[in-house]
């Protein structure tokens, strides 16, 4: 039987790549005009191999055709052949069969190249699959993708997820499309691969090479057949743009963190304007965004400068235009969207009214929470009360910094797909300049002003040497709506709102600590303004029935604290007592937390990675051990159990020193409604836990002795702020530094442990 090598549509080149040591010695012949039958070479003689490069052991095995007869191409260890097809790089289409034996080294942990497939340019750049060993891959049971500069291969990598086992032959279909991208398909099923072209360098193709094992012992040899190729044009490369929304010069050019902002008081309160003194506009513009109304309607801001119109009216277009389906250019699609139908997928989404749930529309990228059912397309009719959700979609192109430590790309990971969000609210009547906009998804549309709020609650603590200057920063994290009803961060615009819960509770702590200090009024306005608006909208999604947000590791923080802090300033005594108002809600800081006797001998403790649920009393293991632990001798935790002592080194208790100590400058303590919270707060910040780490270390391995894992820690390498603020306050305020030590009723946290699941 003959094995094609089937050339496409350009030519076949004569030239190697650098490095290549031995061509075959036969010319190759010269290329078919395009149009014309594509040449054929097959695998079952020398011939097959002109214009090739092979180094090593590399040759024809006449006996291992896939299908039985004829040959295959044989690659034994340190083996290369390189296929040269063409002296341009562009795109292209290879399809070939790999036999894999399933052979791996005695330690498959230990770093080791293995066999691999790909596309190589004519800078030396490749993109590859194969077999790659790693104690943080499993080359000893699937596959990864790499690109690479053809030396080290573990540059940028994606495990795909696909077994070697069984053994045999594997169909392998890579796919560099000139406008899609990169495609990667076995064994007929597209699996995931989340290399980006344009991040790695790659601008096409111009040579097939299969290389051998690269290891040393238990080395694999490979079999390659029925290779083929369709040759197409250039590629259309995206250049990837990596961007920071708030850095210096971001913060400088943005106007909305610079309006002038009036202290709005019962003495100067603004009068309500009447209907025909607000503007009468055909579309308003805000974050990016532009909604057009089928016709001119009288519009006005909120105090945050968010817009409202007067209704009802008619959104008849949206900038960026929303996309759907097919209308999505492929190269924007990421992993998520593909696995969803094609009527499903949706781009710059918009939700009028989204509901207080765990479900969104705004993009089809979102992992986990998205619904297709609740995709909407304009026009959109507006009564007053209602809300509309507008967003502009993260292109893949596209890396932005978000607040404070993450960075977001499409399709990477746990990232968001949303970049941005604006509120435009529908109201009957106008409002006067220092309204708050409603809650989003407040239907009731409760509307607060800012002449009302009670600024005397706010203390004026001696603001340490490193408070910030300027206030800009914080001002831009809370300008932006954080219309988040979700979890994890998956649908989370990234220009407006935290990424990560650990920075959710950073950014919400400073912010409240900031508004703790004796900064002039004017200064902290701005902040003020942008904060209680957080409040009000988080609020609202509590009171509209939503659940909360869960203590899941570093998730479910920050929430509350925005919401008790604008019920005490507003005097809306159901947000100021969220807990007593809606006791079966989430918030993480307070689920994760609880009174116990700890094995340190303190009296308070970290009630795990999940924490007690608030809904049920119950400890949440999650079948993975999760849930209550610290009363329990580290001798006897087990895996689950440590990974909760990590999150609560690392990603829980550290950000939530400048919530405890804003709160406790306030006197909210009571309103807040969790002792264990503040008392377990002083016990990280006043426990010397050198003794302990040790312990830990001798009893499960796990070495926590670290600066940024141990107690005291206050992410202070970006906020000295908080440590220094801490510890010039915190010994001073009148509850006792050592409550932490002493004991308390810790009837909720051994029924919660009793009723846990025992897996």
């Amino acid at each position: 039987m003959r094995k094609a090598l089937a050339w496409g549509l350009a030519a076949v080149a004569t030239m190697g790549l650098a490095g290549s040591a031995c061509a075959a010695e036969t010319p190759v012949a010269a290329a078919p005009s395009p149009g014309a039958e594509p040449r054929t070479f097959t695998l079952d003689d020398r011939n097959s191999l002109n214009g090739s490069t092979l180094e090593g052991d590399v040759a024809l095995d006449p006996t291992k055709g896939r299908q039985g007869k004829g040959g295959a191409l044989r690659i034994g260890p340190g083996g290369k052949a390189v296929l040269n097809l063409r002296d341009q790089d562009a795109s292209g289409k290879v399809v070939l069969w790999a036999f894999d034996d399933g052979t791996k080294p005695e330690n498959a942990k230990a770093p080791r190249v293995g066999p691999r497939w790909g596309l190589v340019q004519g800078d030396g750049k490749v993109l590859a699959v194969g077999v790659l060993y790693a104690d943080y891959l499993g080359g000893w049971e699937g596959y990864t993708a790499s690109a690479c500069d053809g030396r080290n291969w573990f540059d940028q990598l994606c495990w795909l997820g696909v077994n070697r086992a069984p053994a045999g032959w594997h169909k392998w279909v890579i796919d560099f499309d000139a406008e899609a991208g990169i495609q990667l398909l076995h064994n007929e099923r597209e699996v995931n691969c989340t290399l980006d072209a344009g991040k790695a360098g790659l601008n096409g193709f111009r040579a097939i090479a299969i290389w051998g094992d690269a290891g040393e012992g238990n080395a694999q040899t490979l079999w390659v057949d029925d290779v083929s190729v369709t040759l197409g044009g250039p590629v259309k490369t995206v250049p990837v743009i990596e961007a920071d929304p708030y850095d210096e010069k971001a913060l400088a050019v943005d106007a909305s963190i610079h309006r002038p902002v009036v202290v709005y008081t019962r003495d100067n309160a603004p009068a309500r304007p009447r209907l025909e003194d607000l503007p009468l506009k055909e579309s308003v513009s805000q974050y990016g965004m532009t909604w057009t109304f089928a016709k001119p309607a009288r519009v006005g801001h909120f105090i945050n400068g968010d817009w409202y119109v007067v209704g009802p009216a008619t959104v008849t277009a949206i900038e960026p235009k929303p996309l759907y389906g097919n209308a999505i250019p492929k190269r924007q699609l990421d992993h998520m969207d593909k696995e969803r139908r094609v009527e499903q997928r949706v781009r710059n989404g918009f939700m009028l009214n989204p509901p207080a749930r765990m479900k969104v529309a705004y993009d089809s990228g979102v992992r986990n929470w998205f619904d297709p059912s609740l995709i909407q397309k304009l026009p959109v009719a507006m009564e007053p009360g209602d809300s509309l959700v507008s967003t502009i979609s993260m292109a893949k192109s596209l890396i932005l910094h978000a607040q404070l430590r993450n960075k977001i790309e499409r399709g990477v990971d746990d990232s968001s797909p949303v970049r941005t969000a604006a509120v435009l609210t529908c109201l009957a009547a106008p409002q006067p300049a220092d309204a708050f906009r409603p809650a989003f998804c407040d239907r009731h549309s409760r509307i607060y002003l800012a002449r009302n709020l009670k600024r005397e609650l706010l203390p004026t603590a001696a603001a340490t040497q490193s408070v910030p200057k300027k206030l800009d920063l914080f001002i831009r994290f809370t300008q932006r709506p954080w219309v988040g009803t979700c979890f994890f961060g998956f649908e989370e615009p990234v220009e407006n709102m935290p990424q990560y819960g650990m920075e959710y509770g950073r950014v919400a702590g400073v912010c409240a600590l900031l508004l703790c200090t004796d900064s002039g009024p004017e200064q902290k306005e701005p902040l003020l303004v942008n904060y209680v608006q957080i409040g009000i909208d988080l609020g609202g999604v509590v009171r509209a029935g939503h659940p909360g947000w869960t203590g899941w590791g570093g998730h479910g923080s920050g929430r509350k604290l925005p919401i008790v802090f604008a019920g005490l300033l507003l005097g809306d005594m159901e947000l100021a007592n969220i807990n007593r108002s809606f006791p079966k809600a989430s918030f993480g800081e307070d689920e994760q937390t609880a009174y116990g006797d700890c094995w340190t001998g303190a009296k308070v403790v970290f009630a795990g990675h999940s924490g007690i649920d608030a809904a049920t009393g119950v400890g949440r293991s999650r079948g993975s051990q999760w849930g209550p632990y610290e009363h329990l001798h580290p001798s006897k935790w087990k895996a689950g159990q440590n990974t909760s002592e990590a999150y609560r080194r690392t990603c829980t208790s550290g950000g939530w020193v400048a919530e405890a100590l804003a709160l406790r400058l306030m006197k909210a303590e009571k309103a807040w409604g969790h002792d264990p919270f503040f008392d377990y707060v002083d016990r990280w910040m006043f426990e010397d836990d050198a003794a302990f780490v040790k312990t830990i270390k001798e009893a499960t391995g796990k070495d926590h002795d670290h600066e940024w894992s141990r107690t005291g820690w206050a992410w202070q390498e970006k906020e000295a702020f908080v440590k220094e603020m801490w510890a010039k306050h915190r010994p001073t305020l009148p509850a006792p530094t050592d409550g932490w030590k002493q004991k308390h009723s810790d009837t909720y946290y051994r029924t919660a442990i009793e009723k846990m699941p025992a897996k």
